[in-house]
């Protein structure tokens, strides 16, 4: 283990103390290494780091999906420090990063991977592709009135609704945007791929589960609106009326460190059900702390 790079969320380490402190742990139970640390992901696609043996990512949730999305190797396995507050894709809690550190070098742990999305806009001049490990996210802007999608399957018509937008989820991403918005839960290790609509305006629309190897096309059908396409909830691009979007599985993957007592349901419990129903019913004044917990 020579090359292990540390990716910093600095709105979470502003002093810089958290990052000093996982440097410091490195150090001290792996001899010989070279550190390099990024912030806020700027420089994870360098090709000059694609031989990193590891990344460690310092933040919450969107640290680990920013990492995702920059670094340039994907086969560098990343490990998620969690210093925000649900931190539900993070291997561990920052008071436990030294004892992570000694069960990593005693190869107490596995590498997980987690499917990630293609998006492509084919109407346009220059292709570009972006990639996310959440989800893509076609909605109006917040003062657009509804917008008509027409939705594609594998080059068939499946069908057209009018709604505030379109939630394509991987696995990963189910416990995210699209639960909110009443998609089911996915098993994070399965092969599919998850379309929920936001606010449709008609009961015939409702979340559908594809084969991964579908291609997923969408139509915008609107004039004079503001539509947007988000990746991950953290990159957003304009869209034009009547733009095409065309959606499938990345062959890239996110390799996620996970020591060998993960339990997925687990932390699911805590993170997600439970943290939601702490936080029901709960009066004002308490609201605050429960969110804090």
């Amino acid at each position: 283990m020579k090359n292990i790079g540390i990716n910093i969320n600095t709105t979470k380490d502003k002093d810089g103390k958290i990052g000093k402190y996982v440097k410091d742990i490195i150090g001290q139970y792996i001899d010989d290494t070279n550190i390099f640390v990024f912030k806020d992901s700027i420089g994870l696609e360098n090709i000059k780091y694609n031989y990193l043996d590891i990344i460690v990512a310092l933040g919450g949730d969107g640290t680990i999906l920013r990492t995702s999305r920059n670094l340039n190797n994907s086969n560098i396995p990343i490990l998620g420090v969690n210093i925000g507050n649900l931190g539900f894709l993070s291997s561990v809690e920052l008071l436990e990063f030294e004892t992570a550190m000694k069960r990593f070098i005693n190869d107490d742990y596995y590498v997980e991977e987690r499917m990630m999305l293609n998006c492509t806009l084919p109407n346009r001049n220059e292709l570009e592709k972006y990639t996310a490990l959440n989800d893509i996210v076609v909605s109006k802007g917040t003062l657009a009135r509804v917008v008509k999608y027409e939705l594609h399957i594998d080059n068939k018509f499946y069908i057209d609704f009018t709604g505030d937008g379109l939630i394509i989820a991987t696995p990963t991403g189910s416990t995210a945007y699209s639960l909110s918005a009443g998609g089911p839960i996915i098993y994070p290790n399965l092969d599919v791929i998850e379309v929920t609509p936001i606010c449709p305006l008609s009961l015939s629309m409702r979340t559908i589960v594809l084969d991964s190897k579908s291609e997923i096309s969408v139509n915008i059908k609107c004039e004079h609106e503001s539509i947007f396409l988000t990746l991950d909830g953290q990159r957003a691009i304009k869209l034009n009326s009547y733009e095409k979007i065309l959606v499938s599985v990345s062959e890239q993957k996110c390799r996620l460190v996970k020591f060998n007592d993960y339990n997925y349901f687990g932390i699911l419990r805590k993170k997600i059900i439970s943290r939601t129903a702490d936080c029901e019913g709960e009066k004002d004044e308490d609201i605050a702390s429960c969110k804090n917990n």
